[in-house]
């Protein structure tokens, strides 16, 4: 196994090199002993007595310099200054030094010159030979190329971090300055958008309403001033939802409650306005239908889909009669889940004109449902045309209980 391809916080990376310090230094400890008897500078057990008891402890001894890095990270200090006394204690300085490679690598400092004159002077006092001045002179000089080795290598390491931490930086500016200039373009797509529709449907709409008032107070009888109220009431009216999309598409005054209506209580209200523009509109709701626990935004595609279906009703057959249905079903099978079903139907044109239209109306009806998970149905029948959609929801009380209990 290779300690280089481990991952630096990695667990395993620490027991390898306790592993191999160890066994480094209990052999060299060995080494040094043996090496020592055949020079005489160790005595004899046999004839030594007492005086044998620390060098067979210095085996024993060499390991613990291993195990003390275990907190070389979080100790560095302590860790070197342990392993330099170990290490004289136990013939062996393999592990200090690692721990002496390590503190020189975190910082170079006067501890670096202190860990290294402890060293060399617990040697002085227990070493096995005498520590002549060539001898400490060699052992200064290899102490403290190790230091410098390390030295280099934290600087080295530190420039890298830092050099890794400005990129890291500098691709983060540029991702959130991409992801600023795209909201700023879509942003002034949407205020152009917004523009355009100021510019030519609000200024209509407008003269619409006013052309329509004066209509209204000239008008040479009840009926055509009727006519001419519910024109003008139509105009202010699609003008406030006008606002309101242009308010969405500026982004401003989103917190307000919407102006327009939207939902399912506001049915009977649309139908009513039809029916006053000439329209036969019918609204049957089925019987005993309660809007409890029904989505805000099912409510709202099914007023949608009422809107498109009287919409189209007045400018495909306008003399048609129309109903609009509304019923609600429970699933059993399907669990809390239920669902909502609104269908507009009209009977054949008498003597009206279609007026014409891009279809768009019912493409863009169709996206609302299906982001709903619903379906929409539309096709001609025998008596005329029908319009039906189903949407599937969950009411709003069991969806409580069934995040309540996730």
């Amino acid at each position: 196994m290779n300690i280089k391809t481990l991952p630096i916080g990695s667990p395993w990376r620490t027991v390898l090199l306790v592993i191999v310090v160890a066994v480094a230094d209990v052999l060299l400890s060995a080494i040094s002993i043996g090496l020592g008897m055949d020079s005489g500078s160790v005595p004899d057990p046999e004839h030594s007595g007492i005086e044998w008891i620390r060098f067979a402890i210095a085996p024993i001894l060499a390991p613990l310099g291993a195990v003390a890095l275990i907190w070389r990270h979080r100790f560095p200090k302590t860790v070197a200054a342990t392993t330099a006394v170990l290490g004289a204690l136990s013939f062996s300085f393999t592990g200090f030094f690692v721990a002496l490679f390590l503190l020189a690598k975190r910082r170079l400092d006067w501890w670096v010159a202190a860990v290294i004159a402890l060293s060399l002077g617990v040697e002085t006092l227990v070493g096995i030979e005498p520590l002549t001045w060539d001898v400490a002179l060699v052992g200064v000089v290899g102490l403290a190329a190790i230091s410098a080795w390390g030295a280099y290598r934290g600087q080295k390491g530190r420039t890298l971090d830092s050099r890794m931490l400005s990129l890291r930086e500098r691709a983060e500016l540029a991702e959130v300055e991409r992801a600023a200039e795209t909201e700023r373009s879509r942003l002034a797509e949407r205020h152009r958008i917004a523009r355009e529709m100021h510019d030519t449907l609000a200024h209509r709409m407008s003269l619409v309403a006013v052309q329509a008032a004066a209509l209204q107070v000239d008008a040479p009888d009840a009926d055509t001033a009727h006519a001419a109220r519910v024109i003008r009431e139509t105009a202010h009216a699609a003008l406030g939802e006008l606002r309101e999309v242009l308010g969405v598409l500026r982004e401003k005054e989103t917190a307000q409650a919407p102006t327009a209506p939207s939902g399912i209580a506001d049915i009977p209200a649309l139908a009513d306005q039809w029916r006053q523009a000439g329209v036969a509109v019918e609204y049957v709701p089925q019987p005993g239908l309660t809007t409890d626990g029904i989505p805000d935004a099912v409510g709202r595609a099914a007023f949608r889909v009422a809107q498109e279906g009287i919409t189209n009703v007045a400018r495909h057959a306008p003399e048609a009669r129309a109903t609009v249905t509304l019923e609600r079903y429970s699933s059993e099978s399907n669990g809390p889940e239920s669902e909502l079903r609104i269908t507009v139907v009209n009977g054949p044109s008498v003597s009206g004109d279609a007026a014409p239209g891009a279809g768009r109306g019912l493409i863009g009806l169709a996206e609302r449902i299906r982001l709903l998970a619903g379906s929409l149905e539309h096709g001609p029948t025998t008596s005329g045309f029908e319009l039906k959609a189903r949407i599937p929801f969950t009411p709003q009380a069991d969806q409580q209980n069934i995040e309540a209990t996730s």
